[in-house]
């Protein structure tokens, strides 16, 4: 189950309002930071997103409602959930005027504990509701037509005139659902309309929707537009391929697979929401009609498109020309069927991959890092030993996650999170090939591959430097370097110490000195009392606490021998 975690800044200039209120909130589900006057507030809050703040009316100097005005214009926007704190005496009329300020609710000092968990808990709880309706939105409608929901409540239809539109759907696809069970066949369509909607998203397009088999999306009509014919050649390409590597797959294991078949067309569009109760963001125009039967005269496995979209893309790409084709209702239309990326402007002059060059020119990121995650993730899975217990697969991707939940509390941009991901991802390669210096190794294999995935040289340094401070001879110095350290030893505190200490325990069996069980356990409770520290701020907040109880568990344990 994901942990639920919020950002909670308190405002107060008392030290000792400031702690009480600390000690009562404190908990592995409240990551709270402390700002004694409003210039540490503006500091952290430039740093990092805060779900609730608690501001104290008292602050010497400070006007409550010229500070929420400050706050409210500048720092926060609507999902941040402002409550005041004043000394008991103060008046309530003032707390409550303040709510037309952008205030929630108040509460008085010195404060009950059980009122204040209880409002706190009301406010994470809208929070969290707030953010899975947020989420379900943006799956259904672009950021742009939610903003506008935002501002007005409505949206109003818009007209495109560079726009694409994809179609794809699966060869004999009701034979196909006639020889399987229901469970298996929405087990599938769910597997590879995941799939494509990861592709999808990663090139920056709007899955529009589903209907039986077929999947449609379309480009242009969200915010980032730039070079959208040549995102969405690239995505076809992506979905085609990954079929043909599923297609590979099923026939060397002897099992039924299922061809696709993908049309592109581009033109204009209209776009916008239809439907009051359960409403869906759709797209209308001639451009989605021809868009369809591209998608219907292709051919198994094949991308066909019309002359209208290869003439935006023809520099860059293969094509087999096939020239006019009879359309239903539409007479003639000149079609292509796209192959492949031209050797220039491909990774490896393999023709499936788009090198730096068109990545660039594509309005992407250079750095592929899906593709890097994939390929290391495939690395580690197939050649890892059995017998790394605690150096698993398994622990990579926990300390991944776990930097990503570290990242996002302290606030770090996406590139920096790309990073540190990539960091987490290798930061234990160095074991597919020594036990010994795995850290040093690990910088190498990183090295060697991550140029091929557009990753450039001083990335590269600032990946390996992350990597590096995981060794325990090493102090980490950047925040990203901090966040990677404890995201390496997040378990410690975490209530599965037990079950992860144990395979551990197993692996150093195996690998280094063998250990009895007692001296296994002073082992640990040395490290974790003397050696260990968490180095950032939300580590210490969530998993301090949790570390103090390991180190009780084994002292208990220690005196049973």
């Amino acid at each position: 189950m994901k942990e639920q975690i919020i950002n909670i800044l308190i405002i107060d200039d008392n030290v000792t309002d400031v702690e009480q209120l600390y000690s009562i909130l404190r908990s592995p589900g409240n990551n709270i930071f402390k700002a004694y006057s409003k210039e540490e507030a503006f500091n952290l809050l430039n740093q990092k997103e805060f779900s609730l703040i608690l501001c104290s009316a008292d602050i010497k100097n400070t006007n409550l409602y010229d500070l929420i005005d400050e706050l409210t214009t500048n720092y926060i926007d609507d999902n941040t959930f402002i409550i005041a704190t004043a000394k008991d005496g103060e008046s309530v009329y003032n707390l409550v005027k303040g709510m037309q300020k952008g205030i929630v609710d108040y509460l008085i000092k010195p404060y009950r504990t059980n009122l204040v968990k209880a409002k706190i808990n009301l406010y994470k709880r809208l929070y969290f509701k707030n953010n899975r309706i947020s989420n379900l939105l943006e799956n259904i409608l672009p950021q742009k037509t939610i903003n506008e929901f935002k501002k007005t409540g409505k949206s109003t239809p818009q007209k495109y005139n560079n726009c694409t539109v994809l179609f794809t759907d699966f060869v004999n696809f009701s034979g196909k659902a006639s020889v399987i069970s229901p469970k298996e066949l929405i087990e599938k369509l769910d597997y590879y309309f995941t799939k494509f909607d990861e592709i999808i998203q990663k090139y920056h397009l709007e899955k529009i929707k589903t209907i039986g088999d077929a999947y449609m999306a379309v480009g242009g009509v969200s915010e980032n537009t730039e070079n959208i014919e040549l995102k969405t050649a690239l995505a076809a390409l992506e979905i085609r391929n990954f079929m043909a590597n599923e297609i590979i797959t099923k026939k060397a294991l002897g099992l039924d697979f299922w061809d696709i078949r993908i049309g592109i067309h581009s033109g204009e569009l209209i776009a916008g929401v239809i439907g009051k109760h359960k409403f869906s963001f759709d797209v209308w125009g001639d451009t989605v009609n021809i868009a369809a039967r591209c998608e219907q005269n292709s051919k198994p496995n094949q991308i066909n498109i019309s002359a209208d979209f290869q003439k935006h893309i023809k520099t860059y790409f293969n094509f087999t020309e096939r020239g006019k084709i009879e359309v239903k209702n539409r007479g003639e239309i000149e079609m292509y069927f796209l192959d492949s990326i031209i050797n220039s402007y491909s990774l490896y002059n393999k023709g499936k991959k788009a090198n730096n060059d068109l990545r660039t020119l594509s309005g992407l990121s250079i750095a592929d890092f899906n593709g890097l995650r994939h390929f290391i993730i495939s690395k580690l899975k197939a050649e890892l030993s059995d017998d790394l217990y605690y150096h698993s697969i398994e622990h990579t991707l926990n300390v991944e996650n776990s930097v990503i939940k570290y990242a996002n509390l302290e606030g770090l941009n996406a590139d920096s999170i790309i990073k540190l991901r990539t960091a987490a991802l290798f930061h234990d390669s160095g074991f597919l090939i020594s036990y010994q210096d795995n850290e040093e190794i690990g910088v190498k294999i990183l090295e060697k591959y991550a140029p091929g995935f557009g990753y450039k040289t001083d990335d590269i340094k600032t990946i390996s430097k992350i990597i590096l401070s995981t060794n325990n001879k090493i102090e980490p110095i950047t925040i990203s370097e901090k966040i990677m350290c404890d995201a390496d030893h997040d378990y410690l505190g975490r209530k599965d110490y037990h079950h992860v200490a144990d395979k551990l325990y197993t692996e150093i069996q195996i690998y280094n000195t063998p250990l009895n069980k007692n001296d296994w356990i002073e082992m640990q409770i040395q490290y974790l009392e003397t050696k260990h520290k968490y180095y950032t701020t939300s580590a210490f907040n969530l998993r301090q606490q949790g570390k103090n109880k390991r180190i009780l568990e084994l002292k208990n344990l220690l005196n049973k021998f």
